[in-house]
């Protein structure tokens, strides 16, 4: 709380630099002091809001969507604990990387993870099936009937 008013007094002194100008109305000065007074002071505020606030939330939004976050696939669509669910989601993606490994040597740059996230996804299912949220939410029909089409 005590950051976020410290950098808005900051961002207000920064605006009043380039809008009032008081440098060059005291002195003289060439205009571009409170230009460079002005434009850091933004800056820093900008800065802030970007570590302070913006950084911390996306963060939080993509360990979210990772496999078992709670905005994922496995995290929304089954009954599982988050460790219980990682553990089966690294093992299923080991499995896969066997099963694909020719694919792999073969074509070393090429993109391999939807073919291994398909394939860990439904070894994964396999496994903890009877553990599926039984809801009629759209993100999860769609997640299962995904799995369950022919590729």
């Amino acid at each position: 709380m005590v950051g976020t008013v410290i950098s808005s007094v900051v961002l207000v002194v920064g605006l009043l630099f380039i809008i009032v100008r008081p440098i060059w109305r005291l002195t003289r000065s060439p205009l571009y002091w409170d230009m460079g007074i002005g434009t850091g002071a933004v800056i820093i505020f900008l800065i802030y809001i970007m570590t302070a606030v913006v950084t911390p939330k996306m963060i939080e939004e993509d360990l979210a969507k990772e496999p078992c976050g709670s905005k994922s696939p496995q995290g929304a669509c089954y009954k599982l604990e988050p460790d219980l669910c990682k553990t089966i989601w690294d093992k299923a993606i080991g499995d896969c990387k066997q099963e694909l490994a020719d694919i792999i040597k073969a074509r070393p740059t090429g993109l391999i993870w939807p073919a291994l996230s398909r394939c860990s996804a439904r070894k994964m299912d396999k496994s903890v099936r009877y553990n599926r949220v039984q809801s009629e939410t759209d993100y999860c029909k769609a997640y299962f009937s995904y799995l369950e089409e022919k590729h």
